[in-house]
């Protein structure tokens, strides 16, 4: 797993949205490529995420046993609202889809730290591209 670092919150916050955009992307490219679907799996109760097949457990120690990489969030940053399909998705363990086209159920997930700052990613259903907004918890 990939250590939990700790820095300035704003930068931490910036650099950990990035590099779940990064891996939302690569998680699309790799479906396509593959022509298989593949899932990028979000961990809110352990701010973990990691890449896998579709079918694949949701469990962070069976993906670690099998040697996929897990992506922890910095101290400090946590995942927040979490939508699939367009609705709001309540379970600690989920899912992100990409078909072996690029297309995705329209998912979209918020990342937050602790002063009320954070990002939402938005995915467009048809492309699979990915959308960064900044949003304010506060108001």
């Amino acid at each position: 797993m990939t250590g939990v670092q700790t820095c300035a919150l704003p930068i931490c916050l910036h650099t950990a949205v990035r590099e779940l955009n990064t891996m939302i992307k690569f998680t699309r490219t790799q479906a396509v490529a593959n022509r298989q679907a593949f899932q990028l799996v979000l961990d809110r109760s352990r701010n973990l995420y990691w890449l896998d097949r579709q079918n694949a457990s949701l469990d962070a120690e069976r993906a670690h046993e099998k040697g996929i990489r897990l992506i922890a969030l910095p101290t400090g940053v946590r995942f927040g609202e979490v939508k699939l399909g367009g609705l709001e998705a309540t379970d600690s363990q989920l899912g992100m889809l990409f078909s072996p086209y690029g297309t995705t159920t329209g998912s979209s997930v918020q990342v937050v730290d602790e002063r009320g700052h954070g990002y939402h990613i938005v995915l467009d259903q048809v492309t699979g591209q990915s959308v960064i907004r900044r949003i304010d918890m506060h108001g």
